[in-house]
């Protein structure tokens, strides 16, 4: 494994990232020494673009604060100690709020295939990461500590092992937040896997964009899908129909507004994508069994 090669990225504001490394495999281990070959880990700022990268996967990590991460499927909105995975390019934008602290890690095509290839992991499904925003558990924690004791000067020897454990943490990771894919239609882990990775592709375009107007058929299509089949393969793997996805969004960020007490509930209405207060009440009660006006009085 050769010397990490440091890449050049900028804040918006010019100033240099924390740290920006590359991690190279050496041309034996994957028969290709050009830039698809090597693995990029970043500690960023405030605000910056993204190096160019694609192909493979690209974990985007909040450590502390408040991250939002702007890719293909809208803007992810990443808290403390959780993590985003990706497929194929890097995210377009990185914004992390005051105080924040986040690292971007790209693995390319030909690291994300090195990894399946000892005995102990041979077989590993396709694709290796879900498109999908999760809390980090304890072992990814550890792998992410162990990476960035390394950087920005790596021992040559250990970088790429700790790069392609944090990869193989994050696989662990979702697999230990939820069982979309046990609950996928399939008869190969693989062919379940390929369908959550579809279907969180409108997951995703719901929970980031809730007071949008989100169409079935438009859903479907992200989805790649006919509107049927996209309807029951979603509530079969992530147990509700789009819409009541959509309206749980809705009044989870509704019940934070009315908590925080300074819009009246009309104004939270319509906020939240309610045409009217009347409707929106019906929905709050049908969803939390009391009025939005009671919910308030027992939050002050």
């Amino acid at each position: 494994m050769a010397s990490p090669e440091p890449v050049s990225a900028r804040h918006r504001d010019g100033a240099a990232p924390a740290c920006v490394v590359r991690f190279r495999h050496a041309r034996r281990n994957l028969g290709h020494d050009g830039d698809d070959a090597s693995g990029l880990c970043l500690r960023g700022g405030r605000g910056m673009h993204a190096p160019a990268a694609r192909g493979g996967c690209t974990l985007v990590i909040a450590l502390r604060g408040t991250v939002d991460v702007e890719a293909d499927d809208g803007v992810f909105h990443l808290g403390g100690r959780s993590f985003l995975a990706l497929a194929g390019n890097v995210p377009r934008r990185i914004l992390a709020g005051p105080g924040a602290d986040w690292i971007l890690v790209h693995a390319p095509s030909r690291w994300v295939q090195a990894l399946t290839a000892p005995t102990d992991r041979r077989g590993l499904a396709s694709p290796l990461l879900l498109p999908a925003a999760l809390p980090m558990d304890r072992g990814m924690l550890h792998r992410v500590s162990a990476l960035l004791r390394l950087a920005p000067h790596p021992c040559d020897g250990e970088a790429g092992r700790e790069l392609a454990g944090l990869v193989l943490a994050a696989r662990e990771a979702q697999t230990h937040a939820v069982d979309w894919v046990e609950r996928a239609y399939g008869r190969s882990e693989r062919h379940r896997r390929a369908v959550v990775a579809r279907l969180l592709t409108a997951r995703n375009r719901i929970l980031n964009a809730p007071f949008d107007t989100h169409d079935l058929r438009a859903l479907a299509d992200a989805a790649r899908y006919s509107p049927s089949h996209f309807l029951r393969s979603f509530r079969e793997v992530f147990g509700m129909t789009p819409h009541d996805l959509l309206t749980h969004t809705r009044l989870l960020r509704a019940c934070a507004l009315i908590q925080d007490g300074k819009l009246a509930i009309c104004e939270i209405a319509a906020r939240v994508g309610y045409e009217s207060r009347h409707a929106f009440s019906r929905s709050f009660k049908r969803a939390t069994g009391i009025t939005a006006t009671r919910f308030r009085a027992s939050h002050r």
